[in-house]
């Protein structure tokens, strides 16, 4: 089994930008143990327009790297070459829906996001940058493998490591299934509510987030309706915490009623605790105590109820 840490270059950020280098990193299963390849791979891909400079700022590759590359319509076949035993290949990259946009069109493949992956598995880092983890997790980098950064063969490098970090901790199973998912987000890293959790928002501004028009993300979308829901399943808990606790509390003091009058009179002042507390007419609960109340009254006509001297009698 290989999983396939990959990273691309490009020309920009848009849609529109093109892969300039490939490189991947793969991680092997052995004996059940997973360990890394001793060489990364690498490809550059030549582009139809020029690189912009900003692109060549971040990861100085040139137009002169890429004049004699192959076209991107050739160069991805590098990713999928086959493993010399012939096995499937899960193919990792850090943020790896931007791997994706390229890729996808072009075959399919299980996927391991190791930064969705990370938000759930170190919820409390300041960032899930796959520098600041690097660091933040003292991974075991050679730091000419790791270098530089924004390099297609070191970020896969360094993404591997975070990936063998998070299998020391979950199946690969378990990070595909979170990977398929949202990543989960713990705090705010925007706006009024920067630096605090989610929890620390008002119901208008999640709804806002949740459920208006903005620019911030789907994934976003999804957390600010995941907390919507956490809040209204807490008041649905806590709402029945107090029912049962009302109920026990009843429960315990109907035996104890010493006179039929006053268990009647207990009952019909009930009305407002049933309504408060969900209890319906009919219901389970309802019919619980109507039969602690009514196994009460027979008691008490069977028996007799307790007499009481009037106050100042002598005894």
């Amino acid at each position: 089994m290989i999983i396939r840490v990959c990273d691309l270059e490009t020309t920009g950020l848009d849609a529109s930008d093109e892969v300039i280098e490939i490189g991947y990193t793969d991680i092997v299963k052995v004996s059940g143990v997973w360990s890394m390849s001793s060489r990364s791979e690498q490809s550059f891909a030549r582009p139809a327009r020029p690189i912009p400079p900003e692109a060549s700022a971040v990861h100085h590759i040139t137009d002169e790297d890429v004049k004699d590359a192959p076209a991107w319509s050739d160069a991805w076949r590098l990713l999928v070459q086959t493993p010399d035993d012939g096995g499937k290949i899960t193919f990792a990259a850090h943020m790896a829906q931007y791997e994706r946009q390229y890729l996808d069109p072009l075959f399919q493949a299980d996927w391991v996001c190791t930064w969705k992956c990370s938000f759930r598995q170190w919820p409390d880092f300041e960032s899930h940058s796959l520098q600041v983890l690097r660091y933040a997790l003292k991974l075991p980098a050679d730091p000419k493998r790791a270098a530089p950064a924004h390099r297609a063969p070191p970020d896969s490098y360094v993404c591997g490591l975070l990936l063998l970090e998070l299998l020391q901790h979950q199946t690969l199973e378990t990070l595909i299934e979170w990977s398929a998912q949202p990543p989960i987000f713990t705090k705010f890293d925007f706006g009024q509510f920067k630096g605090k959790p989610l929890s620390a928002a008002d119901a208008g501004y999640l709804d806002w987030l949740g459920n208006k028009d903005h620019n911030l993300g789907e994934d976003w979308r999804w957390n600010a309706r995941r907390e919507i829901e956490r809040r209204a399943n807490a008041k649905v808990e806590e709402a029945a915490r107090a029912r049962r606790g009302y109920l026990e509390q009843s429960l315990a003091a109907i035996p104890g009623a010493v006179s039929v009058r006053d268990l009647e009179n207990w009952w019909h002042g009930q009305s407002d605790h049933w309504a408060a507390h969900g209890i319906l007419v009919d219901s389970k609960e309802y019919e619980m105590l109507r039969k602690a109340c009514a196994d009460r009254k027979q008691h008490l006509l069977r028996t007799g109820e307790p007499q009481f001297e009037p106050p100042g009698a002598s005894t």
